[in-house]
């Protein structure tokens, strides 16, 4: 599993984001103000080229933009804060996802951010991160058949 590629937001659909961003969605606008947060925690960090051109054509503020742009490092105070900015762009996603779809989105995410620190080791910086965004995914109360599709 490439865990620097999943740290850094992989698993977002920066489309829907987008998409979010269109219908003006409440939560596309926390998102903005996370990456505002971020921003501010992480200072003037060097956006990174190829994660900038992969957003560029995307309808996102250029706040969102520069954020997804510029992630810290695990072991960074700045870490935390990308990390809920990485939790307001999935509720932001999940906002263009029918109610039906969401269960399953949810049960994959949180197997795959479980494997992720499992693979990082769970008390290391890493595995924190992604044992955090874990637990920060909505719907716990769901059952944990993927296949379960509310009424």
């Amino acid at each position: 599993m490439d865990l620097e590629n999943l740290f850094g937001g992989s698993f977002v659909n920066w489309e829907a984001v987008g998409e979010s961003f269109g219908k003006r969605t409440v939560a596309s606008r926390l998102l903005l103000f996370a990456a505002r947060r971020y921003l501010a925690a992480r200072g003037g960090a060097r956006p990174d080229g190829e994660r900038e051109r992969l957003v560029s054509a995307l309808p996102l503020p250029e706040e969102v933009r520069q954020a997804f742009a510029s992630p810290p490092r695990p072991e960074e105070p700045s870490a935390g804060e990308w990390g809920r900015f990485i939790d307001a762009a999935i509720a932001a996603e999940l906002e263009t996802v029918s109610y039906g779809e969401r269960p399953p989105i949810l049960y994959e995410l949180r197997t795959g951010l479980s494997r992720a620190a499992e693979e990082a080791g769970e008390r290391s910086a890493l595995g924190r991160w992604f044992l955090g965004r874990r637990d920060a995914l909505p719907g716990a109360d769901l059952p944990d058949d993927p296949g379960y599709l509310p009424v």
